[in-house]
C-alpha cells in the first residue's frame, strides 16, 4: 500500500521548502563574496588611492591608443585614395597632352563608368559611347589598362583592347598614322579629326578609280576646299608610308599615292574652266542669251569628266551632255559650251584624266562631230529665217 496522501503531500512541502532554503543561502553567500570585492576595492582605494587611479588610466591609455590606431589606418586609407587619384588625374593630363582629341575629364568620366564586374563586351560598349572613332578608342583602352590594378578587370580590359584590333586593326592603325594630318585639316575647316580619318580609311580599305572618287568629293566639298582634301589625302598617305607599321602594304600606299595625285590633275580641269566662264559669259551676253543659273564652272568640269570617264564616248553622248546644262534650246549656246570641253581636252592632264590615249582621242572626235552637227544645223536655222 502507498503513503497516505496527507502524508506524501507533506514530504514533497518540505523537499520544495529545503530546496528554496539552498538558493537563498546561495544568494547570500554571492552577496558576501560581492560584498567582500567591494569592501577589498574600496579598502585597497582608502589605502593606496594612486594604484586605482595607475589602473584606471591604463584602461582610458587603452582605450586611447585603440581610437588613434583606428583613426591612422582610416588617414592611411584615405590618403591612399587621394594618391590613386592624382595618379589617375596626371595620367589622364598625359593622354591628354598626347592627343588633345582624349580630354582628361572625359577619359576620367569613362573611367568612372568601368566597374569592377565588367565584362570585355561590357568595357567595349561603355567606350563606343564616348569614343565612336576606333583610333581614339584603342588610345583610350591604354589609359584604362594604365589606371587598373592587376586582377580581373584589367584581364578585361586586355581582352577588349584584342577584341577591338582583332575586328579594326586596319582602320586603327590608319588613323594613327594620319592624327596630325586629321588635325590639321579639322583647323583649315574640312570637318572633325574623326570625319577626315574616316575618309582617309574610306580611300585606303577602299579604292576606287580617281575620277570616281573626285566625284564624290566633289559632291562633299566646294572647290575652294577640294585642293585642300587632295592636299590631305596625299600627305596622309604620305606619313602612312613613312610610319614603323603602316596600315596597308606600303606597295598599296605607293599605288594610292599615284592615283590620288590625278585628283590634283582634275582640280586642273575645275581651274581650266573656271577661266574660261568669262568667255562663256561674253558670249552668251552677244547674242542675247540668258546664262543658266546652273551653268557654272563646277558644272562644266563635272560633266566634262563624265564624259572623258565614258568608255564609248560619242557626239550624241556629248550633246546629252550640253542638254543637262540647260542649253538644250539654243544651238549657239551648245556649240559655245562643247567647244570649250574640246578646248579642255588638249589642254588637260590627258594621263591622268583619260585612262588611254585612245580613249582621249575619241572623246575629242566624239566632240568634234558633234560641234559640226550643231554648225550644221545652225546654217539650215539662218537659211530657214532668210527665207
Amino acid at each position: 500500500m502507498g503513503a497516505p496522501i496527507g502524508e506524501s503531500r507533506s514530504n514533497v512541502t518540505i523537499e520544495a521548502m529545503k530546496e528554496v532554503a539552498k538558493d537563498n543561502k546561495a544568494e547570500q553567500n554571492a552577496e558576501k563574496i560581492s560584498s567582500k570585492l567591494a569592501f577589498k576595492a574600496s579598502l585597497e582605494e582608502a589605502i593606496n588611492p594612486f594604484a586605482a587611479k595607475v589602473k584606471q588610466k591604463r584602461k582610458d591609455k587603452s582605450k586611447l591608443k585603440h581610437r588613434i590606431q583606428k583613426m591612422l589606418q582610416m588617414k592611411d586609407k584615405a590618403g591612399k585614395k587621394v594618391e590613386m587619384k592624382k595618379k589617375m588625374q596626371d595620367t589622364a593630363d598625359q593622354f591628354q597632352r598626347r592627343n588633345p582629341e582624349l580630354k582628361s575629364k572625359a577619359l576620367l568620366m569613362l573611367r568612372d563608368k568601368i566597374k569592377p564586374d565588367d565584362t570585355a563586351e561590357d568595357i567595349l560598349r561603355k567606350l563606343r559611347e564616348f569614343y565612336p572613332d576606333v583610333s581614339l578608342s584603342d588610345e583610350a583602352l591604354e589609359f584604362l589598362l594604365e589606371t587598373t590594378d592587376n586582377g580581373e578587370l584589367a584581364r578585361q580590359v586586355l581582352l577588349a583592347k584584342e577584341k577591338l584590333n582583332k575586328e579594326n586593326g586596319t582602320e586603327i592603325i590608319a588613323g594613327r598614322n594620319v592624327t596630325i594630318q586629321a588635325r590639321q585639316a579639322s583647323e583649315s575647316g574640312l570637318g572633325t579629326p574623326t570625319s577626315m580619318r574616316d575618309m582617309y580609311r574610306d580611300v585606303v580599305t577602299n579604292p576606287r578609280d580617281p575620277n570616281e572618287l573626285f566625284k564624290e568629293l566633289s559632291e562633299k566639298y566646294a572647290f575652294k576646299d577640294l585642293k585642300k582634301v587632295a592636299d590631305f589625302l596625299l600627305h596622309s598617305l604620305g606619313a602612312d608610308m613613312k610610319s614603323k607599321g603602316p596600315s596597308i602594304p606600303r606597295g598599296e600606299l605607293h599605288r594610292l599615292i599615284a592615283e590620288t595625285r590625278s585628283l590634283q590633275s582634275i582640280l586642273g580641269v575645275y581651274r581650266f574652266f573656271k577661266g574660261r566662264m568669262r568667255l562663256l559669259t561674253s558670249l552668251f551676253n552677244k547674242n542675247g542669251i540668258k546664262l543658266p543659273a546652273n551653268l557654272t564652272f563646277e558644272k562644266l568640269a563635272k560633266e566634262f569628266m563624265q564624259l572623258a570617264a565614258d568608255r564609248y564616248p560619242s557626239s550624241d553622248k556629248a550633246m546629252v551632255t550640253a542638254g543637262r546644262l540647260g542649253i538644250e534650246k539654243w544651238i549657239l549656246a551648245k556649240i559655245f559650251v562643247l567647244s570649250q570641253m574640246r578646248d579642255a581636252v588638249r589642254e588637260v592632264a590627258m594621263a591622268q584624266i583619260f585612262k588611254t590615249i585612245q580613249r582621249r582621242d575619241e572623246t575629242y572626235l566624239a566632240l568634234l562631230e558633234a560641234l559640226e552637227d550643231l554648225e550644221d544645223a545652225l546654217e539650215e536655222e539662218e537659211d530657214e529665217k532668210e527665207r
